[in-house]
């Protein structure tokens, strides 16, 4: 047997003996398709459309029907992991005022689920609500006094591990508590640009998503100043 055959066979029992391969992976959505993300297909609902951003290609919602459903949970088995997503909401108080616009759930089991969401205000301001929901307990984080400006990118995240949940906007940590996330199971899906279950649209564009099967640090994540502009 060749020395080259011996390594991959190596390598192969490592990655399925031991599962150390592409499940230890970040895995980058950019939002530069509406039939495929991130290698997964993908169904648009509406007339989401594709345009070119500052940053590259972005999907613009409208808020009145528009989302895209990817075919995969971006975040398997693992039981920590960050979620970070670049946008730009438009500024359209009243109307689309609380967008679900990031969704993670399995068809079969609501009470597992995900949700990265936005309120704004009739100050031209946004606030982030995150929201991780399982058997053993769930919890939003939320606070509407830590507002930032429509109409502008902005990077959002989120991570857990052991119990502590964490929210954050550019870079800075808002809001952290304590909450049960169980996995989501390998069936699920996620909603682009609204809840799963078509309600609570998003007005404004999105440009990526980055999964990472681990707790990022704030100076790790891909903040818009990494992107560069076009």
């Amino acid at each position: 047997m060749q020395p080259t055959s011996s390594k991959l066979i190596l390598i192969l029992f490592l990655c399925f003996g031991l599962g150390a391969c592409t499940s230890h992976q970040s895995m980058l959505w950019r939002m530069d398709s509406l039939t495929e993300i991130g290698g997964f297909s993908a169904a648009s609902v509406g007339d989401p459309q594709i345009i070119n951003s500052a940053y590259g290609k972005a999907v613009v919602f409208d808020g009145e029907g528009d989302r895209i459903l990817v075919d995969n949970n971006p975040l398997g088995d693992a039981d920590e992991f960050t979620i970070e997503i670049i946008f730009k909401p438009n500024g359209v108080f009243p109307n689309n005022w609380e967008p679900r616009f990031f969704h993670i759930e399995a068809p079969d089991n609501p009470n597992r689920r995900i949700t990265i969401e936005l309120r704004l205000n009739d100050s031209n301001e946004w606030y982030l609500d995150t929201y991780i929901k399982s058997e053993l307990s769930q919890h939003t984080l939320i606070d509407e006094t830590l507002v930032h400006p429509v109409n502008q990118w902005a990077h959002a995240a989120i991570t857990y591990k052991n119990r502590q949940f964490s929210a954050y906007v550019n870079g800075e940590r808002e809001l952290s508590a304590e909450v049960d996330y169980l996995p989501i199971t390998a069936n699920g899906q996620t909603s682009i640009g609204a809840r799963m279950n078509q309600v609570h649209w998003f007005n404004g564009a999105i440009l990526l998503v980055r999964i990472t099967p681990w707790v990022l640090q704030p100076k790790e994540f891909l903040l818009l100043d990494k992107i560069g502009v076009k």
